[in-house]
């Protein structure tokens, strides 16, 4: 099974990701309740890590650049980059 290239997804995830903090700003400016903004701020990192796992899948399938990760360094570099090691 081939996965089919879609940045549509991406970019439209994107954007709702810039909708959920600009909320953020507004319910801070507006003195809302912290629980509320945390669960936004949470939401908000969710939809990041969807995005991250989005990227890296096209990365991965050669959607990204056209070029599969076919190396072990090139995985490697990008496994340390999603988890911080060196």
């Amino acid at each position: 099974m081939t996965k089919k290239c879609n940045p549509t997804k991406i970019t439209n995830r994107l954007h709702r990701i810039e909708g959920q903090v600009r909320s953020i700003e507004k319910m801070y400016n507006e003195k809302r309740d912290i629980k509320e903004i945390v669960s936004v701020v949470m939401a908000a990192r969710a939809s990041l890590d969807s995005v991250t796992r989005l990227l890296v899948a096209d990365k991965v399938n050669g959607c990204y650049d056209k070029q599969k990760i076919v190396k072990r360094e090139e995985l490697e570099k990008l496994i340390s980059v999603l988890f911080h090691t060196t």
